[in-house]
């Protein structure tokens, strides 16, 4: 039963379930669509060196079959009437989704719920997902883009399940078995672990008559313990690995700030200014338009529950390997010494501002984010709240910030090299 409810905002209610799980409602207007997701707080991060994989493979074989239904019919259930059904796994996270039209919004709650908590894992699909994944694994191999960054979290953190794969190595998965993902079914999948987020236009009353019908006949759930150990991060490394690709890929790197240090919003804005997603940011004008060493410079920074990484990655030609590097160090030095102009602080929050402005034209992107926010902090953070803490940022927090993460002496280097 609805334990509690309460409103957060004019437009968000948060339902707390006697069984631990969490619904989130978010109301949308102006769309005749639905979008609702089961956000799980597992991933490669919750695995060990035995079982590597595993969150990735429930999330593929929880659609082939469930008590109730086969494979087929999970897939038609939505494709059917013209609507999405997809899941996806990444480090720390499992998320079930789906969109359709919000006249379909039982049926997309109620196919989500037998997704997420009923499945069977049928003993020959078993079989098949196996193969699949370990050409999935062949595939993203040959992709330098992709893992030359599991390399680097591997690198970074050395026997530690941050480092793990999330698709896991090509050995894990072909020994996984029903016990296995029983057992991590058991630890990871509680309804305390789970919140349920919907985004739509609809009444209150449909969305309390779905959670009646579809989620408080969930078994009650056992607390779930967050069984996480803080990373131990290696030294900085200097690491050349021969690869057959043709290009030359290096990333540079360092930890980072968790999501819950009030830092993080000043990283998010080194990184847009730095090398964020702007043609305009200061590797790309350098590296790619001024100098033509690189098609493609780009950063990222990823936040965890108890640490984050910062990353910059490029593709490159041999013969211009050293000197991208080069530049790069150049330009971060700049943001550990110089401080930025208020010009140039001023269009970086416009740029993010901007961002998030686009971000909530995806109401799918909305419903997850909303979710996240629920299982990582037990609150939403608004868009006032966001807008506060980048507006608020400046120079000399930039200068501090870069002193503290990008420290030259903290900075990895790892280069996928021509054999």
């Amino acid at each position: 039963m609805i334990q509690h409810k309460e409103e957060i905002g004019k437009n968000h209610l948060l339902y707390h379930l006697d069984n631990g799980l969490r619904v989130i409602y978010t109301r949308m207007k102006n769309t005749s669509l639905v979008h609702c997701g089961y956000i799980i707080g597992t991933g490669s991060r919750d695995e060990t060196q035995k079982n590597n994989g595993i969150a990735h493979f429930i999330e593929h074989t929880a659609f082939k079959g469930t008590s109730k239904r086969k494979s087929y019919q999970i897939l038609n259930r939505i494709e059917s009437i013209g609507g999405e059904l997809n899941a996806y796994t990444s480090r720390e996270k499992t998320c079930f989704y789906s969109m359709a039209s919000k006249k379909y919004f039982d049926r997309s709650v109620e196919l989500l719920t037998d997704v997420v908590f009923n499945p069977i894992f049928p003993a020959n699909e078993i079989a098949k997902e196996k193969s699949v994944i370990v050409e999935e694994i062949e595939m993203y191999e040959d992709s330098a883009e992709e893992s030359i960054y599991d390399e680097f979290f591997s690198s970074l953190f050395p026997g530690h399940p941050l480092g793990y794969s999330i698709f896991g190595k090509k050995k894990t998965v072909k020994a996984i078995s029903n016990r296995i993902i029983s057992d991590y079914r058991r630890d990871n999948y509680q309804p305390s672990n789970m919140v349920l987020s919907i985004a739509g236009n609809l009444p209150v009353d449909k969305i309390e008559k779905a959670i009646h019908l579809y989620t408080e006949n969930i078994p009650l759930s056992a607390v779930h313990k967050n069984g996480r150990i803080l990373p131990d991060v290696a030294p900085a490394f200097n690491k050349k690995i021969k690869k057959d690709f043709q290009q030359v890929h290096c990333i540079v790197g360092c930890p980072a700030y968790s999501m819950n240090e009030e830092k993080k919003y000043i990283l998010v804005l080194i990184n847009d200014i730095l090398g964020g997603d702007w043609m305009s940011s200061r590797l790309n004008m350098i590296i790619r338009e001024k100098y033509a060493y690189a098609y493609n410079v780009s950063s990222s920074y990823s936040a965890y529950s108890d640490s984050g990484v910062y990353t910059i990655q490029l593709g490159t030609d041999e013969k211009y390997l050293e000197k991208c590097i080069e530049l790069i160090f150049k330009e971060i030095k700049n943001f550990r010494e110089t401080p930025i102009s208020k010009i140039q602080l001023n269009r970086a929050k416009r740029q993010i501002f901007g961002m998030y402005e686009m971000m909530a034209e995806n109401n799918s992107g909305i419903m997850q984010i909303k979710g996240k926010n629920i299982l990582d902090f037990g609150y939403l953070i608004s868009k006032e709240s966001f807008y506060s803490n980048i507006e608020k940022i400046d120079a000399k927090q930039i200068i501090d910030v870069a002193n503290e993460i990008l420290d030259e002496n903290k900075l990895s280097i790892l280069v996928y090299q021509k054999k």
